[in-house]
């Protein structure tokens, strides 16, 4: 009984947790970081304060917590994928699979709010960038060193920029499937969300690959 009792409160702690995580996820992604209180966060959970505190020190430690919730979701199907690609032959569209499913997996697995929190500190550059950066660049490492077999001689800073131009468009697109659809009218309506996918890999395909016999720069 002893072993069974102690187990209880690390259960309810831990379910306390994910429904902070969830609702934070949730509150920040629709209002924004800055307008959204811990007591907003704590109503939506069903807890108080105390419980934030609790169980991430601050509201700092919170939004961090929200983050780094999927990052290892999306960085561990992205690996996986890298790890597929042979030592030469890769492809920009291969490139463009492997950069936009990961983050269409956690759209299926129900984290739209996620997608769209952050691209919007993305976007506006708020507090929580930190932890989305250095997830970031660790992979960018990997994928440059990819685009680099493309597109040898490109600069670096101009595949650096493609990247995040397609982590841009990603996240822009994935984080409001919804809006996606309105923004191109009726005809859009019965657009799926994996034809979407599909033609979102197209884009990224094209801003990986870059402009057709472009002159390369030194």
């Amino acid at each position: 009984m002893g072993t069974g009792a102690a187990r209880i409160p690390a259960a309810r702690g831990a379910a306390t947790e994910q429904r902070l995580i969830a609702a934070a996820e949730r509150l920040f992604a629709e209002h924004g970081v800055g307008a959204v209180s811990l007591r907003t966060v704590m109503q939506e959970a069903r807890t108080n304060v105390a419980a934030i505190h609790y169980h991430f020190g601050s509201k700092e430690g919170l939004l961090d917590a929200v983050l780094r919730s999927r990052l290892g979701q999306v960085t561990g199907e992205r690996n996986a994928v890298l790890r597929e690609f042979p030592e030469k032959d890769v492809t920009a569209r291969e490139l463009a699979r492997a950069f936009v499913q990961p983050v269409a997996a956690v759209l299926e697995s129900g984290g739209e709010s996620w997608i769209r929190l952050v691209g919007r500190l993305l976007a506006t550059g708020g507090d929580g960038l930190d932890a989305v950066a250095e997830s970031f660049f660790e992979r960018n490492a990997a994928f440059v060193d990819l685009l680099d077999r493309l597109s040898p001689g490109v600069p670096r800073r101009t595949l650096d920029f493609r990247l995040s131009q397609a982590m841009t468009v990603t996240l822009n697109v994935l984080g409001d499937v919804g809006r996606t659809r309105r923004l191109h009218g009726p005809d859009a309506a019965d657009w799926t969300t994996e034809q979407i996918v599909e033609d979102l890999v197209d884009v990224v395909t094209s801003i990986l690959a870059g402009p057709p016999g472009a002159r390369r720069r030194k």
